[in-house]
């Protein structure tokens, strides 16, 4: 090798390690945008795409000079503006918080797909010592139909209507056999707040119609942390199932949502 050529892989070597240190890879994940607020570059990924049910979001976070910034408290607001102008949020699970990437995240429950008229967008609060306050807006994301989002309505005697929103999660692909499986579980206070609940029973039962038969060995979810429970549900052949879950609380029945899984 001749010493221009080596001086050369030198230099790109040391450059590349240079720039290498200020700033945290981004791992393999879906961009859903990028935008500049308050001297920050600010951009929004999620797994894949975005689908109804329990989606995560992740935000990374860059100065001027590309170094990642991992000392900002942050807030997610998930908002849809439908046809006509009427407004709703989505539960959001917890605060964002620092992965072991330098990436924030935070998990979404959108209980319904976006369309033409139905346009989701999801807006960003950012605070930092010793800077401003900024908001990042992502607008018009895609969010399509994938049957893991229910929202149902229980009205005990005497009392007032009271609206909730769940969701029915695999955590891997479906299978012959126990699949560890997630279910959120929110009311629905106002159109743009939804408190978890952490005091519920829930039952599954899977069942493939095309059969006429069930599966027996499901084990039913228990509250893992708020508005989220964690339970195993039992597919005894591969096909299209449909699991009922029971949801109580203090002995009544809430709702029995059904969420169809195909594999």
């Amino acid at each position: 090798m001749s010493r221009s050529v080596l001086s050369l892989v030198l230099v790109t070597l040391v450059s590349a390690c240079g720039s290498g240190a200020s700033q945290t890879p981004t791992p393999s994940k879906t961009s859903l945008g990028q935008t500049t607020v308050g001297g920050l570059s600010v951009e929004l990924f999620t797994d894949n795409q975005l689908r109804t049910g329990l989606a995560p979001l992740y935000l990374k976070l860059t100065d001027s000079g590309r170094h990642t910034i991992t000392d900002a408290t942050l807030t997610v607001t998930p908002q849809m503006t439908m046809s006509g102008g009427m407004q709703h949020g989505a539960p959001v699970l917890g605060d964002p918080a620092l992965d072991s990437n330098g990436l924030y995240h935070v998990d979404v429950v959108f209980q319904m797909a976006s369309s033409t008229t139905d346009i989701w967008a999801v807006t960003v609060g950012i605070a930092r010592a010793g800077t401003a306050a900024a908001q990042a807006q992502f607008n018009a994301l895609t969010v399509v139909e994938s049957g893991r989002a229910a929202v149902f309505s229980y009205t005990p005697t005497g009392g007032a209507e009271a609206d909730y929103v769940a969701s029915f999660n695999l955590a891997d692909p479906a299978k012959v056999g126990l699949n560890p499986v997630v279910v959120t579980l929110h009311q629905t206070q106002d159109m743009m707040l939804f408190a978890p609940v952490d005091d519920a029973t829930l039952v599954l039962d899977p069942e493939m119609p095309s059969m006429g038969h069930g599966a027996p060995g499901s084990v039913n979810p228990t509250l893992a942390s708020s508005g989220r429970y964690s339970g195993q549900v039992a597919f005894s052949m591969a096909g299209t199932w449909t699991t009922t879950v029971t949801i109580s609380e203090a002995g009544q029945t809430l709702g029995t949502p059904q969420f169809t899984t195909t594999f």
